[in-house]
């Protein structure tokens, strides 16, 4: 018994250049639930990924927060993309809370990509 966990500890040494290869590669693509396991399988600490507050935006309100950045209106931005003011309204919300803004002045300088 005392061999096998000596074995089985050594092929996990041997595994870790090739998990850590796979977590750099799965934390580049955005995937951080499957790229924590990579370490944890071998035994080793997961490092923290930083996440940028753009990173936390969805996909409708990075398209909110860039047409507000080039200047758009509420009223111009809901019938560009087919919704209402009100819908333009709760995402402008999220987006102000997500990159820790106020104004849309301080949005149009914030880095929205």
């Amino acid at each position: 018994m005392e061999r096998w966990i000596q074995i089985g500890w050594r092929r996990r040494r041997d595994a870790r250049e090739q998990l850590r290869t796979a977590y750099d590669m799965l934390a580049s693509m955005g995937t951080a639930a499957f790229s924590e396991r990579a370490p944890l399988a071998t035994g080793e600490h997961a490092r923290k990924r930083t996440v940028e507050p753009q990173d936390q935006l969805t996909p409708q309100e990075r398209q909110i927060a860039r047409l507000v950045r080039d200047g758009a209106r509420n009223q111009e931005i809901a019938a560009q993309l087919f919704i209402s003011t009100s819908t333009v309204q709760n995402h402008l919300v999220k987006v102000f809370r997500k990159l820790g803004v106020t104004s849309r002045t301080q949005l149009a300088r914030a880095r929205v990509d």
